[in-house]
């Protein structure tokens, strides 16, 4: 009985290894065919992309810009009621 399962574990060993082998190949082959696949998708469309890009670093900045000019009214209009309330006071 023995026997019979030291031969088994062996055989598994030796089933595993060149499916293991066949299975990282074609892992590797997906990877390759994915990178190529979108490198020829973005070497064709490289203008749009391109463009695609500046406009959305444009709203970007533009939206940076907004918010800081909404903070800083929100500051101002703080900084204005604290000063009326201590003007008040010295009144």
């Amino acid at each position: 009985m023995n026997r019979w399962r030291g031969s088994g574990a062996s055989l598994v060993r030796a089933m595993a290894a060149p499916n293991l082998k066949r299975k990282a190949s074609n892992t590797f082959s997906a990877v390759q065919d994915t990178f190529l696949s979108t490198k020829d998708i973005y070497e064709r469309h490289k203008v749009v992309f391109t463009m695609a890009t500046s406009v959305g670093s444009i709203l970007t900045a533009w939206a940076g810009y907004s918010l800081r000019q909404i903070h800083q009214a929100k500051i101002d209009k703080r900084l204005g009621s604290i000063e009326k309330a201590f003007f008040d006071s010295i009144l």
